[in-house]
């Protein structure tokens, strides 16, 4: 490792920059790291979330720079940003600032879902296919989202913000900036409050996030945005399905039909992952076929296309693979270990191309053609009266707080931390006040 990435990778840790949008992996690990190619995850192939399309409209520039500085960290002799065609506003300007830089160019995508997904842009960008249970770094590729090299160019400064959208059932959607540990509550009313009664939320995109009902959850690090809908919108409903149910139901009206495999991208990819299979275990009580059949569960990705878009019954495939992997990892089985892993090389399906699902007939589909707004961005600065920090906004080991209540902080200050042998990084005071409630959880500051 070079002394520049060294000090790059030092710099990221200490300024808490992880994966922005996603599971929050710390982004450091990936500057030590040696690849040909480093790949701007700008596809937001999520219906309804507009950050990344805002930070690439209003601050390109620092985008670019972050690119840049990961590049020279590791190695890469190109460097792509992979970004939906359909953004004609600001695509001429990207290809702009591309032709200004050294060996980095825009990857004009269709608009399909998971465009995002690190492995389809991967394949996309190089047409190379990440091993299965492998990452891109296999195949000799480094992903970063948009806001992950917006922060990255800042480091060592503490991140202490992040861009969201709240999008949806509110008066007006908009993308903006809050301090970390404000409350999803607070957002909305940035938005002017809800439009819809009795409201409940997709944290993070409305095939990959989660279903909440409590609005005074904590914004974090790796927030994305949120989807306000009515408690009863099919899509709420459908998400908060528990495993007896979906079990049930899949048990009693599965025809395997195969439609969740041969839509699934990873299986499109030539990974041998079939959703299918999966729901099949549910004829078993247990034993050996049972174990063989949820092991075509274990290369899921989870974008949730089966469920939501393929399955003509409405069951819930994805759900079935979640399980399965849960299951497996009890029995200490993942896929390097599986009966599956025959070390035989993958390739994409002939048909790839044909089977891309486009988001426009996706957001028919979840029942949301009437939230799919704009979400303008404003540059309001806001602040809060108190926030609230997390100690584990991020893959790995979770903070240890490192600050006492009552005690006077400083915006940017560490309260939370991890050792230095361990996976994560810090986390910082997003303002400058007093420390309040203090536990293994997180940490109250009031302004």
């Amino acid at each position: 490792m070079s002394d520049f990435s060294a000090q790059f990778s030092k710099d990221l840790r200490a300024a808490g920059v992880v994966g922005a949008g996603g599971a929050g992996f710390p982004s450091y690990v990936k500057a030590q790291g040696r690849a040909e190619f480093a790949l701007v995850n700008a596809a937001e192939c999520e219906p309804l979330l507009k950050k990344d399309q805002k930070l690439l409209e209003y601050f390109p520039e620092k985008v670019f720079d972050g690119l840049e500085l990961l590049m020279k960290a590791v190695g890469a002799s190109q460097g792509i940003v992979g970004i939906k065609k359909k953004h004609e506003k600001i695509i001429p300007r990207l290809e702009e600032i591309a032709k200004s830089r050294k060996n980095i160019s825009v990857l004009k995508m269709g608009d399909y879902y998971p465009a995002g997904d690190e492995q389809c842009l991967v394949y996309e960008a190089t047409g190379r296919v990440v091993p299965p249970g492998g990452i891109p770094l296999d195949v000799g590729c480094v992903v970063c989202n948009v806001e992950t090299l917006y922060n990255a160019v800042f480091a060592p400064r503490p991140v202490t913000e992040t861009f969201v959208t709240v999008n949806g059932g509110v008066k007006k959607p908009a993308t903006f900036r809050v301090p970390v540990g404000v409350t999803w509550r607070e957002c909305v009313e940035l938005c002017g409050g809800f439009t819809v009664k009795d409201p409940a939320y997709i944290d993070g995109g409305p095939m990959m996030g989660k279903v909440q009902t409590d609005f005074d959850l904590p914004v974090v690090k790796a927030s994305g945005g949120i989807i306000v809908l009515p408690k009863t919108h099919p899509l709420i409903v459908k998400k908060a399905q528990v495993r007896p149910t979906f079990t049930r139901i899949g048990r009693s009206a599965c025809d395997q039909c195969s439609f969740c495999t041969e839509f699934c991208p990873r299986y499109l990819l030539g990974h041998n992952v079939q959703p299918h299979r999966v729901m099949r275990t549910m004829l078993f009580s247990g034993g050996p076929e049972h174990k063989l059949h949820s092991q075509y569960g274990l290369l899921c990705c989870e974008c949730a296309l089966c469920s939501l878009y393929s399955c003509p019954e409405g069951l819930h495939p994805s759900q079935a693979c979640v399980a399965a992997k849960a299951d497996l990892r009890e029995q200490k089985i993942g896929f390097k270990n599986s009966a599956l892993n025959t070390g035989k090389k993958p390739e994409a399906h002939p048909v790839r191309d044909f089977r891309k699902v486009p988001v426009s007939k996706l957001v028919r589909r979840l029942g949301l053609e009437d939230y799919n707004k704009d979400a303008p961005w404003t540059a309001e600065v806001y602040k809060p009266a108190k926030v609230k920090i997390l100690m584990s906004q991020h893959i790995g080991a979770p903070c240890v707080p490192t600050v006492k209540e009552g005690q006077k902080v400083e915006k940017g200050a560490v309260v939370g931390d991890v050792p230095a042998d361990k996976l994560g990084c810090p986390v910082h005071a997003s303002v400058s006040g007093t420390v309040g409630k203090v536990n293994d959880r997180y940490v109250e500051i009031y302004a």
